[in-house]
């Protein structure tokens, strides 16, 4: 769940527009929802992530924009007339989470099918190792100041430079500082790839989440798998946050705020 927000920037304002959802059924499919903002302001359920709710009486459209983060063809919009009931019991095994992982392999081939000036149909999902985990810093950006955090994903045989931004950047370190296990496997959703000097840059987007040595098929299927392979983390990384290296930064992260 995360908002839409439309920024004025010869104001400098930030708008509210509404919030935009991901529900997923006990089909195991999802499909992005969109609320606008006096809706959600009016609804008399809350709705938090993780909770089951039945969602009647709203209309469905066409997807549309850029850096979409499922890739059902559908968005649900919400209503005046739309209810939202509560479910206390889950009857349903409905999984809290699905992901459309792209190997990283094949991030290089994706990223280049789109010039860096525009903006793909899709965000991407991708797993791997944390190596290289900086400190969160704060840059100046043509939004302001923001939070970044900067590591590289591997999954033992490709690597790959990350920018996470904004609350998802503070959020980022302090779940590294409290992870047990290693090497440290990341879940990274709705990003967004470039290329700069033939190497792709992968970057958060308002939609993203980051969860780390998540408690899932994927991420044990992985830790398997490296450890097969005998990978090491490498001389260059760390087990622990790095200062980062102080350098001018533009952000280019950020996908056509007025999509929803």
């Amino acid at each position: 769940m995360w908002p839409s927000i439309s920024i004025q920037t010869t104001q400098g304002r930030e708008n509210l527009k509404g919030y935009n959802l991901i529900l997923l059924d006990d089909n195991n499919s999802h499909v992005q929802a969109f609320i606008y903002a006096d809706q959600w302001n009016s609804m008399a359920v809350n709705i938090d992530e993780g909770s089951i709710y039945v969602i009647s009486n709203f209309y469905t459209k066409e997807a549309t924009g850029s850096c979409r983060p499922v890739s059902s063809k559908i968005l649900i919009n919400f209503s005046p007339s739309t209810t939202v009931q509560k479910l206390t019991e889950d009857d349903f095994m409905i999984p809290l989470h699905k992901f459309e992982f792209v190997d990283l392999g094949d991030l290089f081939s994706m990223a280049t099918k789109c010039p860096n000036d525009e903006y793909p149909e899709y965000s991407t999902d991708i797993i791997g190792v944390v190596e290289d985990f900086e400190h969160v810093s704060s840059i100046k950006t043509k939004f302001g100041q923001r939070n970044i955090v900067r590591f590289r994903i591997t999954d033992g045989r490709n690597s790959h430079k990350v920018s996470i931004w904004g609350d998802l950047a503070v959020k980022a370190e302090n779940d590294y500082n409290k992870a047990v296990e290693t090497p440290v496997i990341a879940i990274v959703t709705s990003t967004r790839l470039k290329t700069y000097k033939n190497s792709v840059q992968i970057s958060s987007l308002p939609s993203s989440k980051l969860y780390l040595n998540m408690d899932s098929d994927s991420v044990v299927a992985m830790r398997y798998r490296l450890e097969e392979e005998g990978y090491t983390v490498s001389q260059q990384s760390t087990g622990t946050p790095q200062a980062p290296v102080v350098q001018k930064a533009f952000d280019w992260n950020d996908c056509n705020q007025d999509a929803i």
